[in-house]
């Protein structure tokens, strides 16, 4: 067996749901309320959280005096889901629901003002403002500004009052303002508790929460489980217009909306604009209420999010190239010119996936290069760049995703820094952790519906996941339009089950009929032509003969 593979417990016979409740840590007292959660409610939260410490109430208030005196509002958001939800969230609620018509919402170009909050978006507000605004003007920014220390003391300059909603980790030094910070729920989920808070509307824009809180990774525990639950029920119903329309442009009308869909299908259309173009589009598109222009958004970050795609296939496999020349290490770093900062990111996830390991990309330009960083489990990667030196012109995120601007002539500093300090980094041992054995004749419909209720599934609270041993190998062939993953037909015990390995195609040199495999899988409820069947998602499989 595969050294990497961890599992929990032995062979599952009986009470498979209280074993799978248990390997995730969940105390027999709790089991009803992780599988029933309770809505989110604001009571939900103070209890949870313990909010008060995170100064919910002293955010209300700043807002509630700025709406009482009439002051210009500005929501500076940013270019991912999260910060675009997030703004869409309380932008909102303040303009449409409480009717409050002097406030704008504001989302950075990544390639004009940079990362966050900075000095350009705070002069590009400064020239949106009226000209006869009255009153200091109020400026929230929602995920980000926890490290903006100089930009916050600048906007204060600039004549704004400041509050920070923002849930990266902090670092030593905090801005000199108004601050609403939890690291337990992301941005969007912030903006939903103040929205809550404020009592526009209970309830309000659950969806949206939902769809950020998967697409930014939150551990779906606690309040995020019970946030996400109600969320995508309400996410499959949706009653925001541009989301609809998004939705339908994808193909998911009719279906029932999971974290799967989050995760591959929504998240990367709404992200696709901040990548290459700007995000104002992706906003518009979650804050109109008209069907035309939502469908001619929708039309343009489907067509983005094709692009998107095809330059990180191209992204990522320059990124590998670039990592077999240098050779293995614990934390892979690569830096090209033609790395696109709007996919930094993406490719830094892809090659944690193929190589196991921490990565940064950094897209190397004239005066200035952008890098962003992925981890695995168990290794806090904003906290290590941290450790190695004051070599950023600005460094934020959180365990496990980060992103820095360090001018270029310091990169070959920064560089030796990063090798050095990798020296006497006892790094996790890369782990599938399995919840147990599981014979191939245990598995039937009802079953299935007991995991199920384990879901939604995410960072947190995998997916249960399975080991079988001995199964023999019927049959096998290659799928996709580019012929990429493996389609396998599997018996043991007397069933018959089909399998699929995504993009495992090279397995098939090594693969023969009749072969008896040791496999890792989750289960799958599929439907095609009205028909459901239940089928095998392989995550990894050992050839024992």
């Amino acid at each position: 067996m595969k050294s990497s593979w961890r599992v929990l417990g032995g062979n599952l016979e009986q009470n498979i749901l209280e074993k799978l409740l248990k390997n995730r840590a969940v105390k027999p007292k709790d089991y009803q309320q992780f599988l029933d959660p309770p809505p989110p409610t604001l009571a939900a939260v103070r209890k949870i959280l313990k909010i008060k410490k995170v100064n919910l109430d002293k955010a209300v208030a700043v807002i509630q005096l700025a709406l009482d005196q009439n002051r210009p509002i500005v929501i500076h958001g940013d270019y991912d889901v999260d910060g675009i939800v997030s703004t869409a969230i309380l932008w909102k609620a303040l303009y449409r629901i409480l009717r409050y018509k002097n406030c704008q919402p504001f989302i950075p170009n990544r390639f004009d003002h940079g990362y966050g909050l900075s000095k350009e978006s705070i002069d590009e507000i400064v020239k949106s403002l009226p000209s006869d605004a009255k009153g200091t003007p109020l400026l929230i920014t929602v995920d980000c500004g926890i490290t903006a220390v100089d930009e916050v003391a600048y906007a204060q300059t600039r004549g704004f009052e400041v509050l920070v909603v923002d849930h990266h980790s902090p670092p030593p030094k905090l801005p000199d303002c108004s601050l609403f910070y939890s690291d337990q729920v992301c941005a969007a989920g912030l903006a939903w508790i103040l929205v809550q808070a404020l009592g526009s509307v209970t309830g309000s824009d659950l969806d949206l929460a939902a769809l950020a809180t998967v697409a930014d990774l939150q551990p779906l525990t606690g309040f995020n489980r019970s946030l996400v639950k109600f969320g995508l029920l309400a996410l499959t119903d949706t009653k925001n217009v541009g989301l609809k329309v998004l939705m339908k442009e994808a193909g998911l009308t009719g279906r029932a909306v999971g974290t799967f869909e989050i995760g591959w299908v929504i998240a990367p259309r709404i992200n696709a604009s901040g990548r290459l173009e700007s995000a104002w589009e992706s906003l518009r598109l979650l804050c109109t209420g008209n069907i035309d222009q939502a469908t001619q958004i929708a039309h343009r970050l489907n067509d983005l999010n094709a692009e998107r795609q095809e330059m990180t296939k191209a992204a990522v496999e320059l990124a590998l190239e670039l990592n077999r020349a240098v050779g293995p290490s614990k934390v892979s770093v690569v830096a090209h010119e033609q790395f696109h900062e709007g996919l930094i990111g993406l490719v830094a996830g892809r090659l944690v996936s193929h190589l196991g390991v921490p990565a940064v990309v950094i897209g190397k330009g004239v005066e200035f290069s952008k890098a962003s960083a992925r981890s695995v489990e168990g290794f806090n990667i904003v906290e290590f760049l941290r450790s190695l030196g004051d070599h950023f012109e600005d460094v934020g995120g959180h365990a496990g995703a980060a992103g820095f601007t360090i001018r270029t002539e310091r990169l070959t500093a920064f560089l030796q820094a990063l090798k050095s300090g990798q020296a006497d980094l006892q790094m996790p041992i890369p782990n599938l952790v399995i919840d147990g054995v599981l014979d191939f004749k245990k598995i039937d419909p009802p079953l299935l519906a007991d995991f199920k209720k384990l879901a939604p599934f995410g960072l947190g609270n995998r997916e249960p996941l399975f080991l079988t041993q001995g199964i023999k190998v019927e049959n096998f062939y290659l799928v996709g339009s580019d012929k990429s993953h493996l389609k396998l037909l599997l018996s043991s015990s007397g069933k018959t089950f089909s399998a699929i390995y995504f993009g495992k195609a090279q397995i098939l040199k090594e693969l023969k009929i009749g072969d008896k495999i040791d496999l890792v899988y989750n289960l799958s409820n599929d439907e095609w032509n009205g028909q459901k069947s239940i089928s095998l998602k392989v995550r990894d499989l050992d050839i024992a003969n």
